[in-house]
């Protein structure tokens, strides 16, 4: 029964329209809960929304193995998971490191050797995500050298002291048994364009080259004298990282920046027109060394976020060892954030 001042419910008890109201509004809420609770993991985890949708993405040079993340951004992908990152490009990844541990960066894309150097230093850093599982760099010579042997005290140019590639060069220079220590002069250049540019001006006798710059060298009649996949083909050339505390507090932007990435190795396989456009832009590279950097990079962009295989961490930490950023190979979790991983099938792109 309706009264002027409320309504009678079965037991006699009344309840007033100002209660009703509420009850209505409280049970509608429960309902939205018990129905969210029916949802799939995956479909809640991708529900919420980026706890802090501006931040800074850098990479630790700009390079061709980065291409995902160029065509993220240029394709929209980060800003249809609601963020609005800034991207910026550093001349090496131990610069990178820095920049993410003093806070001005958000996430890091670089070799984990950085990562290696800043947890020995004793930040708390950590790589949560793979995704570049290629071998692309390759070392050049002025005419006079053969051979990376004839290089002995020869003049060697790298990005940036404590960089990936420092320790490949080092590395590199041991499989053909000289001693980086005694045989070589081992100078900054800063990225593979920069290194180019050193030694048509004879500040460098040996660079290293990641594709596709290794192909105007070779146009520039520079002799090829070590590959990196001649003695380490499966290789974790870069990774994403960031502070610890950054993944603890940010755990659904993060989310969003892998989702984002994932769908853009998909549209980097699918769609290569796109891709070249892109690449040639973002390097400054003639379209067809966009296109043969394409045709020699694609296999290795993975959406599942692998680092490496086994044995291809092993090689990675034998690299580390002889270039003296660890004494030994690491136990994955001191270096390696899982919770990304771990959870992967709950909010992937489906």
């Amino acid at each position: 029964m309706v009264g002027n001042k409320g309504t009678i419910m079965p037991g006699g008890r009344k309840i007033y329209p100002q209660h009703s109201r509420r009850w209505r509004a409280a049970a509608a809420a429960s309902l939205a809960l018990g129905l969210l609770a029916l949802l799939p993991a995956s479909a809640r985890a991708q529900d919420k929304r980026p706890e802090h949708p501006e931040l800074t993405i850098a990479v630790s040079v700009t390079d061709s193995t980065f291409l995902p993340i160029y065509v993220a951004e240029d394709a929209g992908l980060f800003k249809a998971e609601g963020l609005n990152p800034k991207l910026l490009s550093f001349h090496g990844g131990s610069d990178l490191t820095r920049a993410v541990v003093a806070g001005s960066v958000q996430i890091g894309l670089a070799s984990p050797t950085s990562v290696l150097s800043a947890i020995s230093a004793g930040q708390n850093v950590k790589v949560f995500f793979g995704g570049f599982n290629q071998a692309p760099f390759s070392w050049y010579a002025v005419a006079s050298i053969t051979t990376m042997a004839q290089a002995r005290g020869k003049r060697f140019g790298i990005s940036r002291f404590g960089s990936a590639t420092d320790a490949l060069t080092r590395f590199a220079m041991t499989q053909a048994g000289l001693d980086p220590a005694k045989d070589a002069k081992i100078i900054q250049t800063g990225g593979s364009a920069s290194a180019l540019a050193a030694m048509e001006t004879g500040q460098i006798d040996v660079g290293v080259f990641s594709i596709p710059s290794n192909f105007t060298a070779a146009d520039r009649g520079y002799s090829l004298i070590a590959r990196q996949s001649d003695f380490m083909a499966d290789f974790p050339v870069q990774s994403f990282y960031a502070e610890v505390k950054y993944l603890d507090d940010n755990p659904a932007t993060v989310r969003a920046v892998l989702r984002a990435f994932i769908k853009a190795v998909t549209l980097t396989k699918t769609d290569k027109p796109l891709a070249v456009k892109i690449l040639a832009a973002r390097t400054g590279l003639k379209p067809d060394y966009a296109a043969r950097a394409y045709d020699q990079l694609i296999g290795g962009w993975r959406e599942d976020g692998r680092l490496a295989t086994e044995q291809g961490m092993a090689n990675f930490f034998k690299m580390a060892i002889a270039s003296g950023d660890v004494d030994g190979p690491w136990p994955k979790e001191k270096y390696w954030d899982n919770r990304f991983m771990a959870t992967i099938d709950q909010w992937k792109p489906k």
